[in-house]
């Protein structure tokens, strides 16, 4: 054969995988930065701890409140013309300020406001944890999407040149060159890949919805995201500094104050009284001359009350029991999954080495297998479809490696709390 009809073919080759090796990026591309932050914007988890943290530091101040006097106002006008005046003394009228104070009871107050401020930090924690699950989940939808459109670009470059293979093995047929069951082979490769773009189209639009749903986007089935290059290693740091962790070590402290709280209950109460004011019988003579004041001690000792003070004890030590043994099972889980984090980002990256030198050597033996078939040589077109699949099948793997690698560093963070 002329050199010139040689050339043909494998000039058409390379026109053909040039123009599908650049595919078109619709839309504006949102970053991941962006991405996290429109997502800690919208996320009804975040409010709804945000207001649980609100509604904690309340209760600190409702138990705080009970260490300072009560002060109110009293007024009272009563007539009791059927009962014996002996008891009723006719009647009883009162205007007064009223003051009451509870001097000692012993440290149940304080033990209580102790265990209101553990969980008041417990509730602040648990809001950096949700935003650290927020930013977790946003993160992996966006490498999810970001896997899912470079397997989608790549499938339809690769769609791209089977089609001009097809034309190049069309052109073969007819020449003599290439047999039928070579055109079957290569249209039936072609038709592989464009039913796996398809359903690389159905996973991208699966996974921008599912990003376009954390960060509130309009278009959820078309989003497009900026390619990130980079892949950093998961953070590093002790594990009680994680969110999770300090929370339920809090809530062991307050457990434990409830309980202090609950044998306070055994001490006596002594309790301070003042009125000032005015008191008599009838209105009229109370308020033009009975003006005056009074004050009163009281002191309780509790002595037998049927084993209530001791089935509180009984509740608070249960209670503590269980936050010391959620706070053991969240120790392990995070020790658990920080080890699997970062287990899996060292494998990823190990996966990712390998197959970069196994991309060049699947490239150069389908280029050589091409080649020699072109030119006539011993290779089969079966051949040459194997080496082209191992090719296309490494680049496609690479992307899920990279992916892998993105969710165990987000995974890492997640585990310590850190957001960005």
């Amino acid at each position: 054969m002329p050199c010139r009809l040689r050339c043909v073919p494998l000039a058409a080759a390379v026109c053909a995988i040039a123009l599908a090796s650049a595919p078109a990026h619709c839309g504006e591309a949102i970053t991941l930065d962006q991405a996290i932050g429109r997502a800690l914007e919208v996320a009804p988890m975040l409010a709804n701890a945000a207001a649980n943290s609100d509604l904690n530091r309340a209760r600190i101040d409702e138990a705080r409140a009970p260490l300072y006097p009560n002060i109110s106002g009293a007024g009272d006008y009563l007539q009791a013309p059927g009962y014996d005046r002996t008891i009723t003394n006719g009647g009883q009228t009162l205007g007064q300020l009223v003051l009451e104070y509870t001097a000692f009871d012993g440290g149940r107050r304080n033990d209580q406001v102790r265990a209101a401020r553990y969980a008041a930090e417990a509730a602040t924690l648990g809001v950096a944890a949700v935003r650290a699950q927020i930013v977790f989940d946003t993160t992996v939808a966006y490498f999810d999407l970001l896997r899912t459109r470079d397997q989608q670009w790549t499938l339809d470059a690769n769609l791209g040149r089977l089609t001009g293979y097809v034309k190049i093995v069309e052109a073969l047929e007819r020449s003599g060159r290439a047999i039928p069951n070579d055109l079957l082979r290569i249209r039936s490769a072609r038709d592989t890949t464009e039913l796996a773009l398809a359903n690389a189209d159905q996973a991208a639009d699966h996974a921008s919805i599912v990003l376009a749903s954390l960060i509130g986007a309009d278009d959820t089935n078309d989003l497009q995201v900026a390619p990130v290059d980079d892949l950093p290693a998961p953070p590093s740091a002790a594990l009680d500094q994680s969110p999770a962790y300090k929370a339920a070590d809090r809530q062991v402290r307050a457990a434990q104050m409830q309980v202090a709280a609950a044998h306070d209950e055994r001490y006596p109460t002594v309790k301070f009284g003042a009125t000032a004011g005015w008191l008599g019988i009838d209105p009229q003579k109370t308020f033009g001359h009975h003006l005056g004041a009074s004050y009163d001690t009281a002191l309780a000792l509790p002595l037998f009350q049927g084993g209530l003070v001791r089935s509180h004890i009984d509740e608070a030590l249960a209670s503590q029991h269980v936050a010391e043994a959620q706070k053991k099972q969240i120790e392990l889980q995070l020790t658990r999954d920080l080890a699997d984090a970062d287990d899996r980002y060292a494998n990823a990256r190990r996966q990712l080495d390998l197959l970069a030198q196994s991309q060049t050597t699947a490239d150069d033996s389908f280029a050589l297998d091409w080649t020699r078939f072109l030119g006539g040589g011993s290779v089969t077109l079966l051949e040459v479809l194997d080496a082209y699949q191992q090719a296309q099948a490494l680049r496609l793997a690479r992307f899920d490696q990279q992916f892998a690698a993105h969710q165990a560093a987000a995974q890492a963070a997640l585990v310590l709390g850190i957001a960005r």
